[in-house]
């Protein structure tokens, strides 16, 4: 739990400094604890740790709704700079192929883009 409070911390500081803290930040707290819950279901795939070439049956429970969060309530911007908070400079760092394979091994689509360096807000 702590660690959940300091990683919505470090989001705010960064939708604040993307110069768009007023219309962010109230959503941005309660978005983020969100994907700080269900996004790390997914890293040890998305990293490409050997002992998981397939992601998690929870992992693509957990994409299916972070699809549904991107949608209909927080967007797929918001999603997009929780992430980047959560995996930017993070070791090992995000394989852009596992990325790609995800959304096709989980049956499903992303509504919300995966990365440390995309610009959020396009």
């Amino acid at each position: 739990m702590a660690m959940t409070r300091i990683l919505v911390l470090l989001c705010l500081v960064f939708v604040s400094h993307m110069g768009e803290a007023k219309v962010l930040v109230p959503s941005a707290i309660s978005a983020c604890e969100r994907i700080f819950e269900y996004f790390p279901n997914c890293l040890e795939f998305l990293v490409g740790d050997p002992n998981y070439v397939r992601p998690s049956r929870r992992c693509c429970q957990h994409v299916v709704k972070l699809n549904i969060l991107a949608r209909h309530r927080t967007g797929p911007r918001t999603i997009c700079w929780c992430i980047q908070v959560m995996v930017k400079g993070m070791t090992p760092a995000l394989v852009p192929s596992k990325i790609q394979d995800l959304p096709l091994m989980c049956h499903t689509t992303l509504s919300f883009p995966i990365s440390d360096s995309i610009d959020c807000s396009k």
